[in-house]
């Protein structure tokens, strides 16, 4: 099978796409055909600084040669004792990081762990969208958004960000989106109530009146957070953000019980009902996926590229299978 290996860590020179063994199912498991994948922030962390990034997912410390977390594509066989899909059933999910990646033809993980039958109303191009809604669910869920509350999210453009902000507004809550000028429309398609272009005076006239606020990028200091939030306000940050200092004020709120700076993440073993729930969420319209550019496998060194430059909205597709694009849902 063709995948994108890695040889050694660094920079996405170092990525080579070609011929490995394909994997084999053992007990449990299920070989998944990769139809799409994707390049995330996740992955390009997981490349420039394995060790820590596999430390602070439960990865441990082994390096995996070949990366990518997204997935979706069709059952190709199932190991002894595997009952819940067959060969032929599509399905999405994320693979989890003890295993080799999804950035390859095949690969293989647990029919327990998150993988769930695809949303019907998708194409597999279309449905590599479970990574930053896991990150940003709970989040939103730590939050107990209402009818009422205000939230702000720094760089809603992202993988999380436009996930927290569809959300955060299927809890019924306002929503402010800060983003680059260019995706004002977007956030405005996705139900943001006001959009905030972080280069102009509105922004730096931002005041405190915000219920949350939410880091999504990871680059925001305190300076700014704390002007926004009202008294007993919440702040939630997906990343270290700027000197590491997030690290440093989640010790403080944890030693003073103040709960006001939190970086909540998803319960272990939590991943397949996460994913099951979320194409629920899809079929029913309540969840919109927003992808930004796709690449061959070919050229994912080029989309690792783009994704380090900041500049992506949404999701980063790999396509890895194309030839069934046609017979797929539009």
């Amino acid at each position: 099978m063709k995948a994108a290996t890695i040889a050694r860590y660094g920079s996405p020179g170092v990525i080579e796409v070609r011929d490995v063994p394909a994997p084999v199912p053992g007990p449990g498991e299920v070989l998944v055909r990769v139809h799409a994948t994707t390049v995330n922030r996740t992955d390009c962390g997981e490349l420039l600084h394995p060790t820590l990034i596999r430390l602070l997912t439960g990865g441990g410390r082994s390096r995996r040669k070949i990366l990518g977390l997204d997935f979706a594509g069709t059952i190709e066989a199932v190991g002894g004792s595997a009952s819940r899909f067959k060969p032929g059933d599509r399905v999405f999910g994320m693979c989890p990081f003890r295993n080799d990646g999804a950035q390859a033809e095949y690969f293989c993980m647990a029919e327990t762990g998150p993988i769930a039958q695809m949303p019907s109303n998708l194409r597999f191009d279309q449905a590599v969208v479970c990574e930053g809604a896991f990150y940003a669910n709970p989040i939103i869920e730590h939050f107990a958004l209402r009818p009422g509350h205000t939230i702000l999210i720094y760089g809603a453009s992202g993988a999380i960000g436009t996930a927290a902000l569809q959300l955060a507004k299927d809890r019924g809550a306002e929503v402010v989106a800060v983003v680059a000028g260019r995706h004002r429309e977007l956030m405005r398609s996705l139900g943001a109530d006001r959009v905030v272009d972080y280069t102009t005076d509105e922004f730096d006239q931002l005041g405190r009146s915000f219920d949350f606020v939410l880091d999504a990028v990871g680059k925001l200091g305190i300076r700014r957070w704390r002007r926004w939030l009202k008294p007993g306000g919440v702040f939630a940050a997906t990343d270290r953000g700027p000197w590491s200092q997030n690290l440093l004020f989640i010790l403080w709120s944890k030693v003073t019980g103040s709960g006001r700076v939190v970086v909540p993440l998803a319960k272990r073993g939590s991943g397949q009902a996460f994913v099951n729930e979320l194409r629920d969420r899809i079929e029913a319209g309540r969840f919109i996926p927003v992808i930004d550019r796709r690449y061959p496998l070919t050229a994912i060194a080029d989309a690792y590229r783009y994704v380090q430059s900041g500049e992506k909205a949404g999701v980063v597709v790999i396509d890895v299978a194309t030839e069934d694009r046609a017979a797929e849902p539009g």
